[in-house]
Parts: C-alpha cells; sequence; structure tokens
C-alpha cells in the first residue's frame, strides 16, 4: 500500500491520500515521499532494496564505533562483524520497510548523544532524532533513556557543573527534536502534503492490540471497529471498556503478560516478509535433490536464534559486570541497559510482532562487546571494571590513580 501510494505521488495522483490507512496513520505519510523521492530518482524498487542495505551498513559501523567507545576497537569490531552475520535483519533488507532508514538516522543520534557529547553534538542528535522519527514514530523511547540517564547521572553528581553540561545538552537534544517535529507537522498539514497530519490520529488502536488477552497482544482486527469512531473522546472511552473487558475475562494477567513477553522475545524470526515467493519443496542443488528450501531457510533461522540466545547471554553477564560499576554520567553502557529497559516495558502495554525487535537489536550488540572486552582483561569483572575506570596499583609504587 505505501510503494503504491509512492508511485501515485510520483503520478501525481493525491487520491492515496484519501485512503483511510493514511488518515489514520499518517505517521506513514513521510516515509510515502521519501520512497517516491527515490522512485523519481532512479524509476525502480531496486533502488529502495539496495538503500535499505546502505542504511544497514551505516547501522552497522555505527555499533562499532559506539562499542569501541564503551571498550576497545577488537571487541567492537568482533561486535560488529556478528551483527553483519545476524540473519533477523538481513531477512528483512529487500523488504520495504521504514525500519532500516529510521533505526539508522537513530543509531546517528545516539552516536552524537554518548560519544564526545557537546552543543553541537547534541544538537546533531535532535536532528538526527528527528529524521529517524520522520520515517518511523520511535524516537519517544531513546528520548526517555535520555532523560533517565541524564538524571540518574544528576542523582551522584548533583553539582552545578554537570547540570550545566550534561543535563543541559540532553534537553538541548529533545528542544531541537521537539521543535522540529512541530515544524514538520505544520507543514505537511499546510502544504495539503499530509491534510490529516503526520500523526498518529489513533493512539489507542495500539494498546487494544497489545492488551487483548485472546490474541496475546499479536495483531487482530476483531476490534476494528474502534478506528472508525471519529470523535476522540468516544474512541477512548471505548477502548478503555474493549481493554477492560479483555482483562475480566483473563483468568491470569500475570500470564498473559508472561505469554506476551515470550512471543516477543523469544518467538523465531518470520520469514514470510521476504521469502514467502519461493517454493519451499524445491532443492536448492539439483545435485543433492534432499536439501530444499525449506531446510535452507530453517538452517538460516537456527542460526537466528543461536546467535540471539548467545546475545542474550552475554547481556546477563554484561548486566553483572554493570552492578559492580558505579553508576556515573560517563558509563555510556547504561544509557543502552535504559534504553533496552523501556523498549521491552513498552512492549507489555502495545501490540507485538517478532520484526518489532529490530529496533533494539544494535543496543545487544554493543553491550555483548563489554563481555568480550572484560575477557580480554582475564575474564574478572572486578579487574575489568579497575582497568576501566583508572583503579589499578602500579607495580612500581603500589598506589592507586
Amino acid at each position: 500500500m505505501i510503494y503504491n501510494a509512492a508511485r501515485e505521488v510520483v503520478a501525481g495522483d493525491k487520491s492515496w491520500l484519501e485512503n483511510s490507512f493514511f488518515s489514520a496513520w499518517g505517521y506513514q505519510i513521510p516515509f510515502v515521499y521519501y520512497e517516491a523521492f527515490i522512485l523519481k530518482l532512479f524509476g525502480s524498487e531496486l533502488a529502495l532494496k539496495l538503500l535499505n542495505v546502505a542504511f544497514m551498513v551505516v547501522t552497522n559501523v555505527l555499533i562499532y564505533l559506539i562499542a569501541g567507545k564503551c571498550t576497545n576497537s577488537r571487541a567492537a569490531f568482533i561486535t560488529a562483524v556478528l551483527y553483519s552475520v545476524y540473519p533477523a535483519p538481513v531477512l528483512l533488507s529487500s523488504v520495504l520497510t521504514n525500519q532500516h532508514i529510521s533505526l539508522m538516522f537513530f543509531m546517528l543520534g545516539i552516536y552524537f548523544y554518548l560519544v564526545n557529547p557537546s552543543w553541537r553534538r547534541a544538537l546533531i542528535s535532535g536532528i538526527f532524532l528527528f529524521l529517524g522519527n520522520l520515517m518511523r514514530p520511535e524516537a519517544v523511547l531513546i528520548i526517555a533513556a535520555m532523560l533517565i540517564h541524564a538524571f540518574i547521572g544528576l542523582a551522584g553528581n548533583f553539582k552545578w557543573e554537570y547540570i550545566k553540561n550534561v543535563l543541559s545538552r540532553t534537553l538541548v537534544s529533545v528542544i531541537v527534536f521537539v521543535f522540529l517535529a512541530g515544524v514538520s507537522s505544520i507543514l505537511f498539514k499546510v502544504t495539503g502534503a499530509a491534510p490529516y497530519g503526520i500523526l498518529n490520529n489513533c493512539p489507542e488502536w495500539k494498546f487494544v492490540l497489545g492488551l487483548d488477552t485472546d490474541s496475546k497482544g499479536m495483531y487482530s482486527e476483531k476490534n476494528a471497529y474502534i478506528i472508525t469512531i471519529e470523535d476522540p473522546n468516544m474512541r477512548l472511552r471505548e477502548a478503555g471498556k474493549v481493554i477492560s473487558a479483555s482483562f475480566e475475562k483473563c483468568k491470569s494477567i500475570p500470564l498473559f503478560f508472561w505469554e506476551k513477553t515470550k512471543i516477543m522475545w523469544a518467538n523465531m524470526e518470520i520469514t514470510s516478509w521476504s521469502l514467502n515467493h519461493i517454493e519451499m519443496s524445491r532443492p536448492v542443488w539439483n545435485e543433492h535433490k534432499d536439501f530444499t528450501y525449506e531446510k535452507a531457510i530453517n538452517n538460516i533461522i537456527y542460526f537466528d536464534k543461536a546467535v540471539y540466545i548467545l546475545l542474550h547471554i552475554l547481556i546477563f553477564i554484561a548486566g553483572i559486570i554493570l552492578l559492580l560499576s558505579p553508576v556515573s554520567k560517563e558509563n555510556r553502557a547504561f544509557f543502552l541497559v535504559t534504553l533496552i529497559f523501556i523498549n521491552y516495558t513498552t512492549y507489555l502495554f502495545i501490540e507485538i510482532q517478532t520484526r518489532y525487535r529490530y529496533f533494539i537489536m544494535p543496543s545487544f550488540f554493543i553491550l555483548a562487546a563489554l563481555v568480550l572486552h572484560a575477557g580480554e582483561q582475564g575474564c574478572c569483572p572486578k579487574r575489568f571494571l579497575r582497568q576501566k575506570h583508572g583503579w589499578h596499583q602500579t607495580a612500581e609504587k603500589g598506589r592507586k590513580y
């Protein structure tokens, strides 16, 4: 639907704007114009797919750069290589989704926020967060992590110098983001590019889906009538009734959230987005007719799950390392932990799909570099932290510095 709308933009047809999909989910419209721009330049969807790959490469480079600042270049390189062969994002590379371009901009925003922060970099961070959010509205998760990270640093270092240099820079990023988001929304409306705006005009729907105990938080159209209610107050009340009714008939609310968490974070990756056209029973090579495309794809998914499980093991160890470390304003890894926690919490309440993990996975890989670095330092978290924070003794003088 989005791709066809982009083709209509190129043809000068505005009828697609009357589609109820775009009036309800106005945040999809900027991505339509992005695709239209690329189609106008190159005339083929192949360019869109190749750009997806380019965005993924930039994201991988940023994983290396951020991980290198949290650890060292060797651990960062291993982490980046591991991400480059991680099948989940690769399986989405040919899909015309807004996730690739938005994640690249978000990672740029995180990079300029975390690495060598300054007033100029804070401003650039806000601009990149805005661009990422324009493509896919997930910047609120990053901004929440930035604010929590800054205020916790404030609790451990309540000094005017910190407020001036760190907290205020965070607020600069947020203010720039909010300003650009507001201006762009107005411009899209007044120019007629998005008559209904570029916001989510039915935010309740994500919660109706996410708190549906029958579907375990996955997509279902049984309550789709809520979208058709035009009055926002009536729609909100009706959504509240549906959610309350769903909880009332649920035997165990904690069990519902547990099942939802397993579906979101433990299920295998879905291949139907990109591989649905493949004849699964066809052999990959004629010489080995028993090795079909189905088996090949399953092997890829099993490898994906192996990497995913390894990441969670490394994250658990990284959590222990961070617990032994004093939380400080310079602890970049703590920002990533905060971002992961916020992401986990958010998906307890809204609609879930396994492809929604795409946004947060770079943070997992960057944190995994902490463990690789600790292993290089002798597999001792305390020794790693002493060396990382400069709390080791000199052999000659036996003093701490």
